[in-house]
């Protein structure tokens, strides 16, 4: 394949993994899940989800347990960043919360050009403006929460959307690491693992434990499957497009999905008034197209 074509596929597919990532929080926006409920629900369905390609395409198992010991840290780390995103959302809302959440960008770039030497094929000083652009969106959408969340919410909810941030950044290394020695199709289960793990530790420790999960109906968390289903999905388009833009490109791409975030949060939850902040959120979006041009000119 023409190397110009594969650049344009592994943009495409990390336009595709911000899509994905900005709907599987959308359940339990929607049907109001508690947030260790959710992740509980959506670590089944990304388990179940990664399974099925697992098996019908017939992995040769090449993955010693060391790489499926990492592929289970990364489920781990990925858990708990899940279970401050979503406190984060209930606390500020979809709309706020998921920009702050998207500074993990700029860290994932780091991690990408420092760590896995990404410089050598990559502009550095354009993907970290891009990234740093797409942060500067985040931060300047996020202003529009303001006058609209009680400042005790604001606060916390950022810092947990910031928390987040730090550990959606911090499993990218060994992944990026497992994925290209055995492939993602491997690697998934192995983290869907972790993420149950973290998951059920939690529901056993809350108050409650498990009978909190029977006060749901089974219809939420069929929803909810779907949710882990498309986590999966931005997974998948996530790992392939690291492949053909390298780890520090693809990551910030799919931060762009603060603006499919921000739609939903302004047209379908009415978390912002888009009457009163028109020109922050124009300017955020703004902020991230001229970010995603500057990781373009970076490959």
């Amino acid at each position: 394949m023409p190397h110009q074509l594969v650049i344009i596929l592994g943009f495409l597919l990390g336009i595709v993994s911000a899509l994905f990532f900005a709907f599987y929080m959308v359940p339990q926006k929607v049907l109001k899940l508690d947030t260790i409920s959710y992740l509980w629900a959506i670590a089944l369905g990304v388990l179940l989800s990664a399974l099925i390609p697992y098996v019908w395409v017939g992995c040769p198992h090449h993955a010693t347990w060391w790489q499926r010991g990492e592929a289970v840290f990364c489920g781990l780390v990925w858990g708990l960043g899940t279970m401050a995103f979503s406190a984060s959302i209930g606390r500020i809302g979809m709309a706020l919360a998921t920009p702050f959440k998207n500074t993990t960008g700029v860290l994932g770039t780091l991690v990408g050009l420092l760590f896995l030497q990404e410089w050598r094929t990559t502009n550095a000083t354009y993907a970290l403006l891009g990234s740093a652009l797409i942060v500067v969106s985040a931060v300047v959408i996020g202003m529009t929460g303001g006058a609209d969340v009680p400042r005790r919410h604001t606060v916390s909810g950022i810092l947990l959307a910031l928390a987040a941030a730090v550990c959606y950044a911090s499993y990218l290394y060994p992944l990026k690491q497992v994925v290209a020695a055995v492939g993602y199709w491997e690697f998934t289960p192995w983290m869907a693992v972790g993420i149950l793990i973290t998951a059920t530790v939690a529901v056993l420790l809350r108050p409650g434990g498990v009978r909190v999960l029977r006060t749901y109906p089974l219809s939420a968390y069929a929803w909810s499957l779907l949710g882990g289903a498309a986590w999966t999905i931005a997974l998948y388009a996530l790992s392939a497009s690291m492949g053909m833009v390298d780890l520090s490109i693809a990551w910030s791409l799919a931060q762009l999905n603060t603006l499919p975030a921000v739609f939903l949060g302004i047209v379908a939850f009415h978390e912002v008034s888009f009457r009163a902040h028109a020109g922050k959120v124009l300017l955020g979006l703004l902020c991230a197209t001229i970010g995603t041009v500057l990781l373009a000119l970076a490959k």
